[in-house]
């Protein structure tokens, strides 16, 4: 009669689940519009960068969002040269094609 441990059953199905799991993830396709949306995303950052490094702009709170090569922006600022501002600091950056200037100024 052979002996059988009850919970070598219970450890063995865990294992394999996972196992499944990982070589099913394996060869998923790399989803191309998370990737643009990465790489926009970064790109915003540096635009937003920009706009925090600039001293005029100091205080503002400005949103930015990029979509391919149009960039919007958004939020508040004290002055309408504040607002031009940010706008020609946004259309420096080379993969800007248009810029959406929805700055409210306050």
């Amino acid at each position: 009669m052979r002996h059988r441990h009850p919970w070598l059953g219970t450890l063995a199905m865990p294992g394999v689940l996972v196992a499944g799991l990982l070589v099913g993830c394996a060869g998923a396709p790399i989803n191309e519009s998370a990737r643009v949306a990465q790489q926009d995303s970064l790109k915003a950052v540096q635009i937003k960068a920009r706009l925090l490094e600039a001293p005029d702009l100091a205080g503002a709170a400005i949103d930015v969002e990029l979509e391919g090569g149009r960039v919007t922006l958004g939020g508040f600022v004290e002055t309408s040269e504040q607002r031009s501002r940010a706008e020609a600091i946004a259309r420096e950056h080379d993969k800007v094609d248009t810029v959406d200037n929805k700055i409210t100024v306050k």
